[in-house]
């Protein structure tokens, strides 16, 4: 697979970036049109906000076949190949838990308060995780592992000053469930285990696809559903949902593959655009299975979103990478390069600003909408003042 840079990717997980911000925000704004927020759990449906977090995980499977290129270019061994991913999955994994728990704190209970609680672990999140320049200076090298080990320190102090529950019930920090980001973790390992597992091959990921589909139509029928490992795999069908999304994301990467030219790029939008119809009429066909759901990651759900992700990423493809129109989305480019910062920093912003300068006419209808657009555009000129300074987050 070529890996040379395609822009419409960076431009395509900018735009979800940026959206999931902006979704982020809608959540507490009230008197807004039902289609701005998430679906209810008990409603059989999808609205666009449904849409990007699987936009996300769509991105991540496109990413997947040309950072393994990238790496194993570079003569990577397996051992190091997997350490990478391993750290990379648990780097999610924590910092999924941990977000998860910030919500989750007994305020009264907690030995320092969540404000500052919240602000030190995405402080910390930043020392550890932030992409250092690469020097030979030793007192400079020095320092970015001080910095490293300062980071991890403050995060297990504030595994171990957690509490949460009630008064007589407190508990430290569990993970009652993973969060977003754990949640891209479990699906980013599935997918490369599938993809790495199938030596690569293009056949590979569509079985391993079906396969999984398969095994969730089982999971909704008593084929496997009332069996003693059918009960423990129905925990994890989300977390196989979510891997299907992911390796759609991996075909249309398949698809990008290739040679270069006009005629080229015209039938790889063709694929790209039947390959999402065919992902709606499955979609619709699938529905009896759990119906449309994103709280209970659905089938429907996933496929739907698939047949979104497949078409969108065709019109930007096109308007990006076909007729050299990029500059309209410049104002995402933060975001599609270094989007966990982007993606961390409204939560840093609260932690340390608080939430009591806002109005109620800004949490309100039209008012709550323009609030919510402008911050996430704060947001984005935020990322790439640090990104500039060389804050680059990377798992």
């Amino acid at each position: 697979m070529k890996t040379e840079r395609i822009l419409s990717i960076d431009i395509f997980r900018g735009l979800t970036i940026f959206m999931m911000v902006f979704v982020n925000e809608l959540a507490a704004v009230s008197a807004i049109p039902a289609w701005m927020k998430h679906i209810p759990t008990e409603v059989n449906g999808m609205t666009f906000v449904d849409v990007v977090f699987p936009a996300f995980l769509f991105i991540v499977g496109m990413s997947i076949p040309f950072a393994v290129q990238n790496r194993l270019s570079k003569n990577s061994s397996h051992t190091s190949f997997w350490k990478h991913a391993l750290i990379r999955t648990a780097g999610l994994l924590i910092l999924g838990v941990y977000m998860v728990n910030a919500e989750e704190m007994n305020v009264a209970a907690n030995p320092i308060p969540k404000r500052l609680w919240s602000a030190l672990l995405y402080l910390s999140a930043i020392l550890i995780w932030n992409r250092y320049p690469k020097i030979e200076e030793i007192s400079r090298k020095r320092l970015y592992l001080f910095l490293k080990i300062l980071g991890a320190a403050v995060l297990l102090a504030l595994f171990f000053l957690y509490q949460k529950g009630t008064e007589g019930a407190l508990t430290g920090m569990t993970p009652s469930w993973w969060g977003i980001l754990g949640l891209i973790g479990w699906a980013y390992l599935l997918s490369l285990l599938a993809y790495m597992g199938t030596a690569r091959k293009r056949w590979g990921i569509p079985v391993a696809m079906t396969v999984l589909v398969l095994l969730v139509i089982g999971l909704k029928t008593e084929f496997l559903g009332n069996r003693s490992l059918g009960l423990w795999l129905i925990g994890q069908a989300g977390h196989m949902v979510h891997s299907i999304i992911v390796m759609a994301g991996i075909i249309c990467s398949f698809i990008l593959s290739g040679q270069v030219g006009l005629a080229q790029s015209a039938s790889k939008i063709r694929i790209m655009l039947l390959t999402a119809i065919a992902a709606i009429i499955l979609a619709y066909l699938l529905e009896p299975f759990g119906g449309i759901s994103k709280n209970k990651a659905t089938l429907s759900w996933a496929l739907y979103s698939i047949g979104i992700c497949f078409a969108l990423f065709a019109a930007i493809y096109w308007i990006v990478d076909i007729k050299g129109q990029e500059s309209w989305a410049n104002f995402v480019r933060p975001a599609g390069t270094n989007p966990l910062l982007t993606y961390l920093l409204p939560a840093l912003f609260y932690a340390l600003v608080g939430y009591g300068f806002i109005p109620d006419f800004l949490n309100t209808g039209v008012g709550g909408i323009i609030r919510s657009l402008l911050f996430s555009l704060f947001i984005l000129f935020l990322a790439d003042q640090l990104t500039k300074r060389n804050i680059r987050l990377q798992l």
